[in-house]
């Protein structure tokens, strides 16, 4: 019988309930990729989603490893690894900070899942979490930018980047440049030193 870590050692702010019920598949003998592959996937969102992306990729390295057909540097791709091949694609975009192959990736495997499944929790899940975290990155990394080179750090379409970015108090220009919320002097002193 193989190993997989349990599901209760990640976060529990998580709605993790949804994949106790394929870990007990995992762990039945025999063990098929279908199911392999499904639990590893869902962990590896999970790792994601918990800012644990050293971790996800350790996971990932495993999983290859735990079956024959799973291959690490396998192009191809059978419908029993599908949901690893997705895990990886989504893992390897976002560690090499390409938020458009990311975003379209996650849309992809969203509409190719059950509405039901874990998967269908999970992945708005993991969109947001990435969401969110770009936008504090943009928002102390850049004062004014276009909002064509900003929307891409969302996965968002121009218009809805221009929505987004007016809920959390950004100004767009008719030009389509935003400017972040006006900061205080001390906020702008600090923005001039770290910038330095």
């Amino acid at each position: 019988m193989a190993f997989f870590p349990p599901i209760d050692s990640l976060s529990q702010s998580l709605s993790l309930s949804d994949l106790e019920p394929l870990e007990s598949l995992a762990q039945c003998a025999p063990i098929d990729d279908a199911n392999v592959s499904r639990y590893y996937s869902l962990f590896i969102y999970c790792l994601i989603i918990n800012d644990e992306i050293e971790e996800a990729r350790f996971l990932l390295k495993r999983a290859s490893a735990a079956r024959s057909t799973i291959s690490a540097d396998s192009t191809e791709v059978t419908d029993t690894i599908a949901p690893l091949s997705t895990a990886r694609k989504i893992l390897t975009s976002l560690w090499k900070k390409n938020y458009v192959e990311f975003f379209l990736t996650v849309e992809a495997a969203l509409h190719s899942v059950p509405l039901e499944s874990p998967e269908a929790k999970l992945l708005p899940t993991l969109a947001g979490h990435v969401r969110e975290a770009n936008y504090k990155f943009v928002s102390r990394a850049f004062l004014s930018g276009a909002l064509s080179d900003i929307a891409v750090y969302f996965g968002l379409s121009e218009i809805d980047a221009k929505e987004f970015l007016v809920q959390k108090g950004w100004s767009v220009t008719d030009e389509l440049t935003v400017r972040a919320p006006a900061f205080s002097k001390g906020m702008l002193r600090l923005h001039y030193i770290t910038s330095c």
